[in-house]
Formats: C-alpha cells, structure tokens, sequence
C-alpha cells in the first residue's frame, strides 16, 4: 500500500516539536486553526475541524506518544483516511533542533486526493516548523494548498493578511532584539519609538532601547531565544519568550561569573504603518538575580 513521506530539519527542541503535536491546542496551532475535541492520551480519540465547524472533518485516534514517537489511526473521516496511521518520528539534531520523520500510511491505492493530502501535509508540517521556530504558525485555511469542495478563503477587508504581516515584522524585531542587530530595528522601528520599560539610567526612546539591546548583547554575549508565542489584535502584537544566556559581565552590581541564565517574559508592540511604534517588556526579574546569587532563591 503506498504511503505519504516528508522529513522535515525544524531549528526548535525535540520537546517543543513534540508539545505542538501531542496535544489539542497544539495541534488546532499549526493543523487545523480550530479548536479539536477530544483528548491526546493514548487510547483516546480527538477530533478536527476544517471548513465545518459541526462536523470532524477526521476523528484520530491515538496508538503512541512518547516523547521521540507519536502514532494517530484514523477511525472517522474520508473513506481513504479510514484505518490509516499518521506517524511522527523525532529526532534530536544539533543543537537543539530535530529532524522530523512523518509518514501517512496505509493508503489503499494512490490518486489524486492522496497526492493532494501529500501537499497538505507538507504545508502543514511546514507550519509546524515555522511555528515551532519562530511562534508564527500557517493553520488552515492559509496553509491549504489543494483544496476539496471549498472556495478560497477571503479574509474581511484584508484583516488578516495585515495581521500576518505584523506577525513577520515582530518575528524579525526579536531576533534583532536579541541579536542586537542595530540595522533591523532601525528599519523596523518608528523614529518616535517608545521603550515603555526603559533601562535603569537610558531614556524611553529609540537611541535608548537600542543602547538598552546593546548593554544586554555585551553582559549575555550568548543570548539565545525561545520565541513560544506570537499573536497579533488589531495594531498590537504579544510575544511570550524564554531566553538563555551567560553572565559574561557585571550585571546590576553582581560581577560577572560565567552563570548561566534561564528567564520567562512577554513583549507587547504596537504598530503603524509596518513599524514598531511602542513596545513594553515584562519579565521575572527575580528569577534572573536569583540565578545570579543576587537575592536569595
């Protein structure tokens, strides 16, 4: 019986990829765009929901999931679905990246519908990929590329395809953030850019957010981000992050010592006419000077 094949290199953690697959809301972030009911516990069975809102477009039931191997059967959906297995195989790769094998399997015969599932699922999977790089997900309907019994989806006054560009435009503000790239916050910020949570010392301004980045790069040369979330409403987008680094200088009168740093936090901007008009950070600074010996944990 033939089977739909695709090996995916997703520059995120085994965990991370495996949190997205094995789980409802996971799975409506970067698969359906919908809620899914049911549960992803081995033995139990969900369901999701595509142009439909009533009916599953395919029920799954769930065979494995562990943290390397997730297996779903499909019990309830297009004939040549039935009795199908959808697996997917991670593996760790790099640093802190995996190389995802996904095989839709038991097909009875090929055709048309299963090369147009293949495109699909390779849309998906990359949705999956971007989303679990950089918290930017394509879920039905933008990631449906061979289309069944549906008209293309338009969105209202082309909301959403402002929406989507805000997304991309803050994916590349944090990195720079994070990479201190002085060029792209330039390019992506409004002159009259307001820093809501200046620095000890720096003026809420564009020069002083970028000096702020500066000081950041230079005491956690090895800076890296997790970006987990990325949402956007109307003229505002949210980001939930973990960053990681070293200690590499004095920090808030703690010498530097080499330790490493783990810290949780959220960016909120605001936009105007494709650039960053304000921005507020939020974080758990008490974790941070705990981590440091600063405070006691």
């Amino acid at each position: 019986m033939p089977d739909i094949l695709h090996r995916i290199s997703i520059d995120a953690p085994p965990q991370r990829v495996h949190d997205l697959i094995a789980g409802t809301d996971g799975i409506a972030r970067w698969w359906t765009g919908r809620s899914l009911t049911g549960e992803h516990t081995v033995g139990s069975s969900f369901g999701v929901y595509f142009g439909d809102a009533e009916q599953p477009a395919a029920v799954m039931r769930v065979l494995t999931d562990t943290p390397d191997h997730v297996v779903w059967q499909v019990t309830g959906g297009p004939d040549t679905w039935i009795g199908t297995r959808i697996d997917f195989t991670l593996r760790s790769s790099g640093h802190d990246g995996t190389t995802l094998l996904f095989t839709h399997a038991g097909w009875r015969e090929a055709g048309e519908f299963m090369s147009g599932c293949s495109t699909n699922w390779g849309a998906y999977l990359t949705s999956l990929k971007t989303g679990a790089e950089t918290g930017a997900f394509g879920a039905y309907p933008a990631g449906e590329i061979s289309r069944w019994d549906a008209p293309p989806s338009t969105p209202a006054e082309g909301e959403e395809l402002g929406l989507s560009g805000d997304i991309e435009i803050v994916t590349r503000f944090e990195h720079a953030f994070r990479a201190a790239d002085q060029a792209t916050i330039d390019e992506l910020s409004d002159p009259g850019l307001v820093d809501h949570n200046p620095a000890p010392g720096h003026e809420p301004t564009l020069a002083g957010f970028k000096q702020k980045v500066a000081g950041f790069k230079a005491i956690f040369p090895d800076l890296k981000e997790d970006l987990q979330d990325i949402v956007a409403c109307g003229d505002t987008v949210a980001t939930r992050w973990v960053v990681t680094g070293s200690q590499q200088q004095d920090f808030m009168g703690v010498p530097a010592s080499g330790q490493a740093i783990r810290v949780e936090g959220m960016n909120f901007y605001r936009l105007r006419d494709g650039r960053v008009t304000d921005i507020w950070t939020q974080f758990d600074g008490v974790a941070l000077m705990q981590q440091l010996g600063a405070v006691p944990a």
